[in-house]
């Protein structure tokens, strides 16, 4: 039997990195995947407001998103390491979210919001699961880093 580790401290994100991904998979979690549905559980609230509220919701977690992978980027600059697989395809998530799958769904709600109607559409699917991997994703890159650095 090996004395190896199964894991390598030096696979690990930089311990800066560990923390705005899990910051991060925090603001997915709440504001994403708890607050964005419950939103539409609250009975006063019509569909084209509703649509309205989310807009402004995801607009907000936008702005944090994207300064939490600027803070990622400034530590990749720092450490001198590219972030590992899984953080890099959480990013390739984010930026596929933002710049394809929210524009669409944004002008699906604008015919809602305007009054009409829209017929069924799995991309609010696609968005979610998008989301619940981005979310698996980050916590799981900054848990490593975590664990491999009190095994140090």
């Amino acid at each position: 039997m090996s004395d190896a580790a199964p894991y390598s401290p030096a696979m690990a994100e930089p311990p800066a990195t560990a923390i705005f991904a899990l910051v991060w998979a925090g603001v997915s979690l709440g504001g994403n995947l708890i607050a964005a549905p419950a939103k539409f559980t609250v009975e006063a609230l019509t569909l084209p407001v509703a649509l309205q509220v989310g807009r402004a919701q995801f607009g907000w977690i936008g702005y944090a998103e994207w300064l939490l992978l600027a803070g990622i980027a400034l530590s990749a600059v720092w450490s001198k390491r590219l972030p590992a697989l899984p953080l890099a395809i959480a990013i390739g998530l984010f930026i596929g979210q933002y710049f394809a799958i929210q524009p669409a769904l944004q002008a699906q709600s604008d015919v809602v919001i305007a009054g009409g109607t829209q017929p069924a559409s799995s991309l609010h699917i696609v968005y979610v699961m998008a989301e619940l991997a981005k979310f698996v994703l980050l916590t799981a890159s900054g848990a490593w880093t975590v664990f491999a650095l009190t095994r140090r």
